[in-house]
């Protein structure tokens, strides 16, 4: 993410027309903008310009009717909600990360699951500061990641 917004990476244009394989890289790339903005409050408004060209993108996709995004756009319009929490809408951004775990996982997407769980358990902890869910959703990611095969990733976390 941060290599990106130093290039001044104007890479998003491309993505319209461009290749199935794309979209989960757009999606990633954008995560991390969302990730990087809530990490690094320096450049939070340069990280959240970048996530919100590529969410756009990602958006229009599904609205002209590509369903392979549909998973992808939820867990960015969690991830973009938590960014912009006010106060009283915590119970929205946690409809949003439950939405985005349930569609992936109906969808068959388990590692997206797994991912949704895991930055939701992030939120939980990092930002409300509720270490019980937060336990309970990286137990809920671990296992998922388990199913996928991600031996990597379960140690990690």
């Amino acid at each position: 993410a941060h290599l990106a917004i130093e290039k001044g990476d104007q890479q998003f244009l491309m993505m319209k027309g461009g290749a199935f394989i794309a979209l989960p890289v757009w999606f990633h790339r954008c995560l991390c903008m969302y990730a990087m903005a809530r990490t690094n409050k320096t450049k939070k408004t340069k990280y959240m310009a970048q996530a919100k060209r590529i969410h756009k993108e990602l958006t229009n996709s599904l609205k002209n009717k590509n369903p392979n995004v549909l998973n992808y756009v939820s867990l960015l319009n969690a991830e973009k909600a938590a960014l912009k929490q006010k106060k009283n809408q915590e119970d929205d951004v946690r409809k949003l990360y439950n939405d985005a775990i349930i569609m992936s996982a109906r969808g068959g997407y388990v590692h997206d699951a797994a991912l949704a769980q895991e930055r939701f358990a992030d939120y939980l902890l990092n930002v409300v500061g509720d270490f019980h869910e937060a336990k309970y959703h990286i137990e809920g990611a671990i296992q998922r990641y388990t199913n996928w095969g991600a031996m990597g990733i379960v140690e990690h976390l």
